[in-house]
């Protein structure tokens, strides 16, 4: 049943497209049986020069160009078209008549309808002025005239006018029956695209799911042609309905006329720009050829498989890409000659226009790329350092052209853009962390009265419970400074992950509490509002205390109290 409906489909559609050719023959042929009367019209008298023609019955008989006696040719065109209007219903073809006249310096070729002169034609009035071409020009007039008054008599036979109505009743159902058609092929057109993209089509790029787009280029596009084909039907139909009433048939000449003008200066103009077009195929070939060669390369770079000592593998994907742009531009520059109507007027404005509004609005997006370049080829960052960047910290995702995005701790992306990448000081804690790893400190302040070798051994020790930290270099502690109160004791260890520090500084600090706990030293610092009752020190003998260790080279000594220095009288004799 399928099958038959769209055969039955298949076969009004080809009678419907038989009967729309049919018709744009017969307005052809129409055409050619009854050229325009505009035509026959004598050239004017110089290139530029406007005349005023004569018209009779929406038909143009002649042009006139020259005065007489101070009579301007517009004057002359008005008075000739009223006399020739209050008489031409009792005018017949054969009493038109043309005979040249002298009358002192006045000649010329007189147009009269018996003894009554319609209008006359001046040697000012055609291009070469000698009696010849004006006789010639008063006989095509006096032609065109009487095709006028055939034309006027035809039109009062009911039979031509039912016959006019007729067919332009059939014309008006044919271009209706093709408009209906071409709305339900529209639909059928989109129910195959529909069908088809959603079944077989796979267009999936970089994860993006292309389908609506193509469907939404394809049913626009075919919208498009359903209302181009209706809109030249519609043309035709008007252009053929004007041509079977005599009154309206100069305007479906010109309509005609127009339409196939313009098939022919389009199809003159493709053929005279097909040199233009063969060279721009050809540019555009040694361009994409030269594109893919350079981009195999760097491809080869990026990968590693080629070894170049100017440029990283890093750096490869984004200068192949500014390398392509620009081979683009030269072509684009070399091919600009070679555009058809790229010497019009029009395409040099609109070029002008678009560099005007390049020029304003890319100040910005070019400040962007230069500064990307910059930051790019100083080799500050690359993808998959981690950065801190004014007040943002993370994993470097990508470096674009325009702006640099970062992945957060907490998951956030974040875009930084160029510009602000290059002036804003960028700390990279992946680049030197590779090989010796990257340093991270924390920092405790401990009172005096614990011993100093107690609290490193303690600090080391937390350092050597922590995971992710490395053994060499090993952990040491700095004594920062001597304060008032306590001494800041600095902890250095070295980690191969930056990416998680803040995790592994977490750990350290569990760690060092812990430890700290498990030895009974207070991490608190004192602070004192009045001189304490006690000396606050260390003895010698806890100098060493656990989980601290006495070097080899060394041993602990013992406490003595403050001594009193000897005095020794002048007779060596100790005093009394």
């Amino acid at each position: 049943m399928r099958r038959t409906r769209s055969t039955a489909w298949t076969s009004l559609g080809s009678v419907l497209c038989m009967l729309g050719l049919a018709m744009a023959v017969s307005f052809t042929a129409t055409a050619a049986e009854h050229p325009a009367p505009a035509s026959t019209a004598p050239s004017p008298l110089e290139q530029g020069t406007a005349g005023s023609s004569i018209v009779v019955w929406n038909r143009s008989i002649i042009t006139l160009h020259a005065p007489f006696h101070g009579v301007e040719p517009a004057e002359r065109a008005e008075a000739a078209s009223e006399r020739i209007d209050g008489v031409i219903d009792r005018l017949k073809p054969e009493d038109i008549t043309v005979s040249w006249t002298e009358s002192g310096e006045d000649r010329g070729a007189m147009v009269r309808a018996g003894n009554l002169v319609l209008f006359g034609v001046l040697p000012g009035d055609v291009e070469s002025g000698d009696r010849a071409a004006v006789e010639q020009a008063g006989v095509q007039a006096v032609d065109t005239l009487r095709g006028v008054i055939r034309e006027r008599a035809q039109a009062r036979q009911p039979r031509l006018l039912l016959n006019g109505i007729l067919l332009g009743a059939l014309a008006t159902v044919l271009l209706a029956a093709l408009c209906w058609l071409l709305v339900r092929l529209n639909r059928f057109a989109q129910h195959k695209l529909i069908a088809v993209t959603d079944a077989r089509l796979r267009l999936d790029i970089a994860g993006f799911d292309l389908r609506p787009l193509v469907w939404t280029v394809l049913r626009r596009s075919v919208a498009l042609l359903r209302l181009l084909l209706m809109l030249f039907f519609g043309y035709l139909w008007l252009s053929y309905v004007l041509r079977q009433f005599p009154y309206s048939r100069p305007w479906g000449a010109q309509l005609g006329e127009y339409l196939i003008d313009i098939g022919l200066r389009m199809a003159t103009g493709l053929v005279n720009q097909l040199p233009n077009l063969l060279t721009l195929l050809v540019i555009f070939l040694i361009a994409r050829a030269i594109v893919r060669l350079v981009g195999a390369w760097f491809h080869a770079v990026s990968s590693g498989t080629v070894q170049v000592g100017w440029l990283e593998a890093p750096t490869a994907a984004v200068t192949r890409r500014l390398v392509s742009v620009m081979i683009w531009l030269f072509a684009l520059v070399v091919a600009y000659p070679y555009i058809p109507g790229a010497g019009s007027d029009a395409f040099k404005g609109v070029s002008v226009f678009l560099g005007l509004m390049l020029s304003l609005g890319s100040a910005g997006i070019v400040n962007q790329v230069m500064s990307g370049l910059v930051v790019l080829y100083s080799r500050a960052v690359r993808a998959g350092d981690f950065v801190h960047v004014g007040d943002h910290e993370g994993t470097v995702l990508e470096m674009g052209t325009l702006s640099l995005k970062l992945v957060t701790r907490t998951r956030e992306e974040v875009t930084v853009p160029n510009s602000v990448l290059s002036s804003t000081p960028l700390r990279n804690m992946t680049r030197q962390s590779q090989s010796t790893g990257l340093l991270l400190t924390t920092t405790v302040t401990i009172g005096y009265d614990s011993p100093w070798r107690q609290v490193v051994a303690l600090l080391e020790l937390a350092a050597a419970r922590t995971p992710d930290l490395l053994a060499q270099p090993r952990p040491f502690v700095l004594q920062r400074s001597l304060a008032d109160y306590y001494i800041e004791y600095q902890l250095n260890v070295g980690t191969l992950r930056p990416s998680v520090y803040i995790q592994t500084l977490s750990d350290l600090n569990r760690n060092i509490v812990d430890a700290f706990n498990e030895f009974g030293v207070q991490i608190m610092s004192p602070h004192f509002r009045r001189q304490p009752d006690e000396k606050v020190w260390v003895p010698p003998e806890q100098w060493y205390a656990s989980p601290a260790t006495v070097p080899a080279d060394s041993a602990p000594r013992a406490a003595t109290g403050p001594t009193t220095p000897s005095v020794t009288q002048p007779d060596g004799k100790p005093p009394v």
